[in-house]
């Protein structure tokens, strides 16, 4: 994170922490509205869209896995009926082993979503704070990326 002041006015202060305070479309009509008046905040508005960019792919990614492994319990659990239904001792079998172990899949959504969103929220939080200071902040690994994309 770059901490040093930069010397924007307080609206290219204000400006800059909005987008990165409300997300995409804020962050989107906070840089086409400003991206020729001033580069501190053409940049941090960029920089918050793609953030909410990458998040959202992160989490599509992390929601249809869990999805895929919560239906596939449902399919093994039907075939787990169909397979051994007709065994003498049901409890066995890899098929009943796998079901079980699969069995706690949708409780892991909460588990990964509360936390995500949680940390999420605190990178928000400390962009919004830095850059309504007047700082140059830039996102973990992020913002060196988007800085090399708008020099080109």
């Amino acid at each position: 994170m770059n901490n040093q002041a930069v010397n924007p006015t307080s609206d290219e202060s204000l400006m800059a922490a909005i987008s990165h305070f409300f997300g995409f479309l804020v962050a989107l009509i906070v840089w086409a509205t400003q991206k020729d008046k001033s580069r501190f905040v053409r940049f941090q508005s960029i920089q918050a869209m793609v953030f909410d960019i990458c998040v959202s792919v992160i989490m599509l990614v992390v929601v249809g896995v869990l999805m895929i492994l919560v239906f596939g319990v449902l399919a093994l659990g039907v075939g787990d009926l169909v397979i051994l239904g007709s065994q003498s001792n049901p409890t066995e079998g890899p098929i009943r082993a796998v079901v079980a172990l699969l069995t706690g899949v949708p409780f892991l959504l909460p588990c990964i979503i509360v936390p995500v969103g949680i940390a999420i929220f605190i990178f928000r939080l400390i962009a919004t704070i830095q850059t309504f200071q007047g700082k140059d902040y830039h996102y973990p690994w992020l913002g060196k990326q988007v800085e090399r994309m708008i020099a080109r």
